[in-house]
């Protein structure tokens, strides 16, 4: 874990690609049609996965800062992936995406995922310092 964690803060560019191509696999999955979307309605388990990959793409946005440890950073990709989670909705709102609709409580819980991922990446580091 512990070398996963450093080869992704080292490796920025690499960070960069992985949070770009991230976004994109959301992106992707948040419009496709209605129809196309498997239904989960136990526990809300949509929430679960917005939860999820948000926390994935805090986490990785953080990973391609310069400095990843700084709280200004970290602010700005929370603000980032809030923003970026709000606007999906706002986009399956539109009309544009058949079958699907803007759930503010899917932007909640990407927001909510987003704090979990930044506040995860900031205690590997603090568990995991450099030598």
């Amino acid at each position: 874990m512990r070398s996963v964690f450093h080869w992704l803060v080292h490796n920025k560019k690499r960070a960069a690609c992985l949070s770009i191509g991230w976004a994109a696999f959301i992106f992707a999955g948040c419009l496709l049609p209605g129809k196309d979307v498997p239904s989960f309605t136990i526990f809300q388990y949509d929430k679960v996965v917005h939860f999820g990959i948000f926390a994935v793409l805090s986490f990785l946005c953080l990973a391609a800062f310069r400095k990843p440890a700084s709280l200004s950073n970290s602010i700005k990709v929370l603000l980032l992936c809030m923003a970026y989670g709000y606007a999906v909705e706002l986009l399956q709102g539109s009309g544009l995406v058949e079958g699907r609709s803007c759930d503010l409580y899917d932007a909640l819980a990407d927001s909510i995922g987003a704090v979990i991922g930044i506040l995860v990446f900031r205690l590997l580091l603090y568990i995991f310092p450099e030598r």
